[in-house]
């Protein structure tokens, strides 16, 4: 059933969102000594299409909010992207961006957090859309390009110094951050950052002073006092076996339990700590999960999992090693060339990997030589999907194309010499929105009024839920795509919804 367009917009942003964390949506970053400052207050709506009201702004205080790693040229993000519309709403929707199932929504949504581009509209030193853009990568997991803004922008001031020092000590990579600590005392997040810094810079007797004081002012917990005493010096604790863990465990109490051997919380770690997790020292196994969940997060490289499940053979069976020998015996199967085999390889792969929602992953691999084999029936139609769900090119696809009605669809939408007529509502409101067949909505006028940014910011919101999303919020948000300029991109979505949501 189609949603109506102007409720489906007050659904993207819902009402409590308005009343933003004061400083971040992730929850475990250091706390600031200083006073927050509020992001998005709640009298400034974000449920909805809004008229702002005109701020202005010093045109010096324009910095931050500029910073890219990506350049128009090769983001293909215009540098007017974020025209007039107001900068509190378009941080909004970043720092909730949902990551969804479908890759290229993901992969979209990285190269605008990622681009350079120009500043919005009331953009202030107090950097918003800077900071909402390094959050969402940090709760998606991916350190690098967030700790390269960072350093792109200058982390002088405590909001942003506070995310450079998480990620460089969940990257093992502190010495850099400490060495500025120390130098400028006041960018120290807290008290135990500091005494930590001091710590690492071989500075020992320091650090120890600086905790006693801060023990006896009251200005850390007695399980810090606690955790910083054994870190400093662990053999002055020797019936100490464990401390309970916080509810909200920071990267730096993550760091030090680890370095002393204490037991993980048992909750799930948010996905900015499993980079510990890709060391060799982790062991096989946990370095497997580790990367899979930063894999489905386009977090961490494909190329790197596969590095990791082609390092030895399973010593087990079932769970990750499932997956591991289900790879192993695709690539050999690959090698072999022997029709049979590489029909049940793919067919266990598919599987395999389908139920852990790693199919795109496989897809990276080895869909770009799946066109270049023949296949068992039953097969065949997998090697089609993951060769297109890898971007195959259209003569290649037609080789393994089956004869089912989906797959010649997908097939007329990458090929125009190719026509089918779209069967259900899935595909004609693809079909729709693809070829403007899709009247006008208030997101389009968003286009019109040079709100391109915050146009298509709304109409990925629509798609969070992926393949699962509502017919009619998929047409009305590849038409808006389509219609801002973003016609391959649409495109991509399309083809990665039909086979994703294909359960045949």
């Amino acid at each position: 059933m189609k949603l109506n367009v102007f409720f489906t917009c007050l659904l993207i942003l819902p009402a409590h969102y308005a009343i933003a964390d004061p400083l971040s949506a992730v929850d475990w970053l250091s706390d600031s000594l200083q006073q927050p400052q509020q992001v998005a207050p709640a009298d400034d709506p974000l449920d909805g299409i809004s008229t702002e009201t005109i701020e202005t702004t010093i045109l010096s205080d324009v910095v931050k909010d500029t910073v890219g790693l990506l350049p128009a040229q090769v983001s293909g993000i215009p540098t007017d992207f974020w025209g007039d519309s107001a900068v509190k709403r378009l941080a909004a929707f970043i720092r909730y961006a949902p990551h969804g199932q479908v890759p290229e929504i993901t992969n979209l949504w990285r190269r605008i957090i990622l681009a350079e581009l120009n500043a919005p509209v009331a953009s202030s030193a107090d950097n918003l859309l800077l900071l909402a853009r390094i959050d969402n990568l940090l709760l998606a997991g991916d350190l690098n390009p967030a700790e390269s803004l960072l350093k792109a922008a200058d982390p002088n001031d405590q909001q942003l110094f506070r995310r450079w020092f998480d990620i460089s000590i969940l990257t093992q990579r502190s010495d850099e951050a400490c060495a500025r600590m120390i130098a400028t005392p006041r960018f120290a997040p807290t008290l135990p950052a500091r005494i930590f810094c001091l710590a690492r810079s071989g500075d020992w007797s320091a650090a120890a002073i600086t905790l006693s004081a801060a023990r006896i002012l009251g200005d850390v917990t007695k399980d810090e006092a606690l955790l910083l005493g054994m870190f400093l010096d662990p053999e002055a604790f020797p019936e100490v076996s464990d401390i309970p863990s916080p509810i909200v465990m920071t990267p730096l109490t993550f760091i030090m339990r680890e370095a002393l051997g204490l037991p993980r919380p048992s909750q799930t770690l948010p996905l900015a700590f499993l980079h510990l997790d890709l060391q060799n020292k982790a062991g096989w196994k946990r370095r497997i999960i580790a990367a899979e969940r930063l894999v489905r997060e386009q977090a961490l490289p494909t190329t790197s999992l596969l590095d990791i499940y082609l390092e030895g053979k399973p010593s087990a069976s079932g769970g990750v090693w499932q997956r591991v020998s289900a790879v192993q015996r695709l690539k050999n199967a690959l090698e072999r060339d022997n029709q049979a085999a590489l029909s049940a390889a793919l067919i266990n792969a598919h599987k395999t990997f389908e139920h852990e929602r790693l199919r795109p992953v496989l897809a990276q691999w080895f869909g770009a030589s799946l066109p270049n084999f023949t296949y068992d029936t039953a097969a065949q139609k997998i090697a089609f999907d993951l060769a297109a769900l890898a971007q195959a090119n259209p003569e290649k696809l037609k080789k393994i194309a089956p004869s089912t009605q989906t797959s010649q669809y997908i097939l007329s939408l990458l090929d125009t010499e190719t026509d089918v007529v779209p069967v259900g509502d899935l595909q004609l409101s693809i079909f729709n929105g693809l070829h403007g067949k899709t009247d006008k909505t208030v997101l389009h006028q968003l286009v019109d009024d040079r709100r391109v940014g915050e146009a298509v910011l709304s109409a990925l919101t629509l798609l969070q839920s992926g393949a699962d999303t509502d017919v009619g919020d998929i047409e009305t948000a590849l038409s808006v795509l389509a219609y801002a300029g973003f016609k391959d991109e649409a495109l991509r979505i399309a083809v990665q919804i039909l086979i994703l949501g294909d359960k045949t």
